[in-house]
């Protein structure tokens, strides 16, 4: 039996130089908040809440984590790791109802997960991919994401430095300008190489086929997200069935939904551990969908990305998973040890748990910070 015995929540921020720039919008800085679960053993288990949108997503679910789960986690014992994933999404089910707020509350139950998972794989004293699955991988290929259009070369170029072969270009503005920019991409792109486009759900239902259709020329490997989540899992099953090498799941929160899109003759299912059913849900789809399609989508600080890294590297060794090529100090600073990319491929170590901790250079980027 693992019990809680303290818990700290870190929010971290960092001004970016540059924005990064979607079809939605724009973030100026980017913000980390890190859950650390530590038990009677004086583990602790880290777990990344999602907050990339609005600006303040942070601070606002820094406040939520505070005011409604702490007192509950604080002495919460549990034998499965996927234990307070069930309680806390029973517990919240009625208020993210009243609130309408289902966002929120679903990314800290997520992040809860996450970092329960850490602890229970510590106490175990086995990395969490080998927790999983003992044949895991010590390393997963990934993806530079996170590239704007008109800054495809610099970006690429800096994710080949990392020998990367893949990379996400946001598109989703004006069709011409995006054909143009696909056109410069495909000229500087080696036959090694890929892309995959991402339209951040931008198109409208009466418009995507035909702008799909205009996209023909084009060699990407996946389509990400041309419409909205929001529209019915009909209209979504009726696009991928009409189109090839289409991408869903980041915004997709319903876990079963995943279960009727693999029935389909979609490729690429992408759920985000940090946003909808961290690691307990995802691992319930194993045995349900062709794992073969998973590609966790994960775009945020270093320690979703590890432990994306490895449950991406217990479910689907010959897939890849997305890094953000954009500077960000929350990925690159706030770890110990440093995250390394090697040859294209994320590097694993064979440390207990997601074999990181939070570095003194963390405290250079901390926002806010509470502690019971």
């Amino acid at each position: 039996m693992i019990k809680i015995n303290k818990i700290k929540i870190h929010l971290f921020k960092y001004k970016n130089k540059n924005p990064v720039l979607s079809s939605f919008g724009r973030m100026t800085f980017r913000s980390s908040l890190i859950i650390e679960l530590i038990d009677q053993n004086d583990n602790s288990g880290f777990g990344e809440i999602w907050c990339n949108f609005p600006n303040y997503a942070g601070r606002y679910r820094f406040e939520i984590f505070k005011d409604y789960f702490a007192n509950l986690l604080k002495n919460f014992a549990f034998e499965k790791p996927s234990d307070p994933y069930n309680f806390f999404y029973e517990k919240f089910n009625s208020i993210k109802i009243q609130s309408g707020d289902y966002g929120a509350f679903s990314n800290i139950i997520s992040g809860i997960d996450c970092a329960c998972w850490d602890l229970f794989s510590k106490n175990k004293k086995t990395p969490l991919n080998k927790l999983i699955n003992s044949n895991s991988s010590d390393r997963i290929q990934v993806y530079a994401s996170g590239i704007n259009r008109d800054e495809h070369k610099e970006r690429i170029n800096e994710a080949r430095n990392l020998g990367i072969k893949k990379f996400k270009i946001k598109i989703g503005y004006d069709l011409k300008d995006d054909i143009l920019s696909l056109v410069s991409i495909e000229k500087i792109l080696k036959d090694t190489e890929d892309y995959m486009i991402d339209v951040n759900q931008a198109w409208k239902i009466d418009k995507v086929s035909s702008n799909i259709k205009a996209l023909n020329q084009f060699r990407y490997y996946w389509l990400e997200e041309p419409i909205s989540a929001d529209n019915s899992l009909k209209e979504i099953i009726n696009l991928i069935n009409n189109h090839k090498n289409l991408a869903f799941g980041e915004n997709i929160t319903q876990i079963n939904n995943f279960v009727k899109l693999n029935d389909t003759s979609i490729k690429f299912l992408q759920p985000d551990i940090a946003r909808y059913g961290g690691i307990s849900q995802i691992i319930s789809l194993k045995d349900k969908i062709v794992t073969d399609k998973l590609y966790l989508h994960y775009l945020g600080g270093a320690v979703g990305l590890i432990t994306s890294a490895h449950l991406m590297s217990a479910i689907n060794q010959s897939g890849c998973l997305e890094y953000d090529i954009n500077e960000n100090a929350l990925r690159t600073d706030i770890l110990n040890p440093t995250i390394k990319i090697k040859d294209g491929y994320l590097l694993l170590n064979s440390s207990i748990g997601i074999g990181f901790n939070l570095s003194e250079m963390s405290k250079n980027y901390l926002d806010q910070f509470y502690e019971l």
